[in-house]
């Protein structure tokens, strides 16, 4: 809310059966957050994936431009997202070569942590996006679904909609839709409170 951003016109369970309707997936989160870092992910077409047993957040920046979203912007919402859920204000940003100082900047002025990580120092963690992977939310916590291969937004797909000011079921179907055309398995999920709106 002290984004700006329009509250959506459905509620979870509606907007998980209109994932689905339009043919994504459902995951279901469990276990309690118990994240320690968030790497922020700017190299194209990799991910990292979680690990239920050492959680991080996981947020692949390059998909927001694949999407057509501001960066910076959906960089904040997903920061706004972590300290909503009571995450850690600690980022590592991997970089193919180059310091990105707008990102650091921006996240320090929010009173995080943050560095610069060279994605030459990940490169056993860094995993080419698997097609079939689902397009997952940033959480590091364990899941019933374990295709972790996918590009990592903030509430899935509920990324896209909120960056995008979608509040409709048929707006949430078209982002599903689109999802799925440019190979990725769209997903939402919930967790064992019951909310499918999940961290969206």
């Amino acid at each position: 809310d002290d984004m700006g951003y329009l509250r959506p016109q459905f509620d979870a369970d509606q907007g998980a059966n209109a994932v689905k309707d339009a043919g994504g997936i459902i995951e279901m989160h469990h276990g309690s957050h118990t994240e320690k870092v968030v790497y922020i992910n700017l190299l194209a077409n990799k991910t990292l994936e979680p690990n239920e047993n050492d959680q991080r957040f996981i947020v692949d920046g390059w998909a927001a431009d694949k999407f057509g979203l501001d960066v910076p912007k959906f960089l904040i919402a997903a920061a706004a997202t972590v300290e909503m859920l009571g995450g850690p204000k600690n980022a590592k940003i991997v970089v193919p070569s180059i310091t990105p100082p707008q990102i650091v900047s921006a996240l320090r002025g929010r009173g995080w942590k943050a560095s610069i990580v060279k994605a030459s120092t990940m490169s056993s963690e860094l995993k080419r996006v698997d097609p079939q992977g689902i397009l997952k939310c940033v959480d590091g916590r364990g899941s019933d679904n374990t295709q972790f291969g996918g590009p990592k937004m903030p509430g899935g797909i509920y990324a896209i909609a909120h960056n995008r000011g979608v509040t409709t079921l048929e707006g949430l179907k078209d982002i599903t839709r689109e999802v799925a055309s440019k190979g990725h398995v769209p997903s939402v999920h919930g967790d064992h409170s019951s909310d499918m709106l999940g961290c969206g």
